[in-house]
């Protein structure tokens, strides 16, 4: 069994975490009173920015709490600690940036938007968006790049409507909006393998749903097969063992 990107996260578990506000579906358990940071800063309105040793900053790109929950190859739930909460909304929020994302939110009045981003430990990360606003149903499928600040795949595709509900039927099966049991956390420590994050918002809500290499079958098999098919969607086909 493959098994989530950490070494890969491991040299950039200096920089930190900082999240926006939003009511969000993941369910997090919030500590009674902040206490101070060495990884986030906030100001006086609230907003929360990560900063790594060197002194580079950037925003978080998550509402507070949005990856509390760490979701094994089994849909074995674990909470991350506040630190390692941080840590980890800093560092998908610092991937996000470099493959030129912004925040979900705020999400406008008309629009349903998901994202899926697939981090591997040893290959260039992939990103899928799929929104529809008002009449129009599109797809931004992107690539890292070799070289810092260019993208190797950077195009967006018009869907059919028929492609959306397909999207839809996808998301039920999975219960993205709805999936709330999961395993018993084990003690295994992944050290390779990819991390698969789910994004979505409508109708004023947010969730994401943050997953160490999803096993086809089983718990997790729906899951795997939304990342899939939102692949399949974008032109980027994989079979199992590329997928993982």
């Amino acid at each position: 069994m493959k098994a989530s990107a950490i070494a890969a996260r491991g040299l950039l578990l200096l920089l930190g975490a900082c999240t926006g506000a939003h009511r969000t579906e993941s369910p997090a358990r919030s500590p009674k009173a902040e206490e101070p940071s060495k990884y986030v800063r906030t100001d006086s309105l609230g907003t929360r920015t990560c900063f790594a040793e060197d002194g580079e900053t950037w925003p978080d790109l998550f509402p507070r709490g949005a990856l509390a929950l760490n979701l094994g190859p089994h849909l074995d739930m674990s909470h991350r600690s506040q630190e390692l909460l941080e840590l980890e909304q800093c560092w998908c929020s610092y991937k996000l940036l470099a493959l030129k994302e912004d925040s979900l939110l705020p999400l406008a009045p008309d629009s349903e938007v998901y994202r899926f981003t697939w981090m591997p430990s040893f290959e260039p990360y992939r990103l899928i968006r799929v929104e529809h606003r008002g009449s129009v149903y599109s797809l931004h499928v992107k690539e890292e790049g070799n070289s810092k600040g260019a993208l190797a795949v950077d195009r967006r595709i018009l869907l059919t409507p028929t492609q959306w509900q397909a999207l839809q039927h996808r998301l039920e099966q999975a219960r993205f909006w709805t999936l709330d049991r999961f395993a018993p956390p084990n003690s295994l420590v992944y050290l390779d393998g990819s991390q698969w994050l789910f994004e979505g918002g409508r109708k004023g809500r947010y969730r994401a749903l943050d997953i160490q290499s999803p096993e086809p079958d089983g718990r997790a098999g729906a899951l795997y097969g939304l990342g899939a098919f939102m692949m399949e969607l974008a032109g980027l086909p994989m079979d199992r063992n590329a997928l993982y």
